[in-house]
């Protein structure tokens, strides 16, 4: 999925807005759409957080805006969010969709729940290796270690070699 599809129902606030999947560090796009109040100018979204490692107390939700796609019906809004707006792995957040009127009066328009889940790439468009780098397995005979060294091609079969030279480590 390249957007996360938000339906906004402003005469039912009462049930949750769409479940969100993103990435931990990972960017994400909402596009907000459906029944969103005339007088709404401006949407923002907030997305919680989890509390404070040290504390254990409750941080301040991040804040990121949206802005309308011109010519849609119905009127949609598209929130580009960064990925240090996801910086913990977390499956009990929620984010929270907000309007405001011309007049700065804030409507809250919806709340889903949002997971973070584990990126194995870290946020990294790098795909991960497939051994991490300085991987080597001691000789016990000989006191040296050896780097392990693995290669894929490209049917996807694996390949898992030693190097011939050793190194005290």
């Amino acid at each position: 999925m390249k957007t996360n599809h938000i339906w906004i129902r402003p005469d039912r606030l009462n049930a949750p807005l769409a479940t969100c999947n993103i990435g931990k560090l990972s960017s994400a796009v909402f596009n907000i759409k459906g029944d969103i109040p005339d007088d709404v100018d401006t949407i923002t979204v907030q997305i919680g957080r989890t509390e404070d490692p040290d504390t254990h107390k409750p941080r301040p939700n991040f804040t990121a805006a949206a802005s309308e796609v011109e010519g849609q019906t119905p009127r949609s809004f598209r929130a580009y969010l960064s990925p240090f707006l996801f910086p913990d792995v977390a499956d009990v957040l929620e984010y929270h969709i907000l309007g405001s009127d011309k007049n700065g009066n804030a409507r809250w328009l919806g709340t889903g729940t949002l997971i973070v889940r584990e990126n194995p790439a870290n946020g990294s468009p790098v795909p991960p290796e497939i051994i991490p780098a300085d991987t080597y397995i001691r000789n016990p005979v000989t006191g040296l270690y050896h780097k392990l060294i693995a290669v894929v091609d490209e049917d996807g079969n694996l390949t898992i070699n030693l190097a011939d030279e050793g190194v005290n480590r």
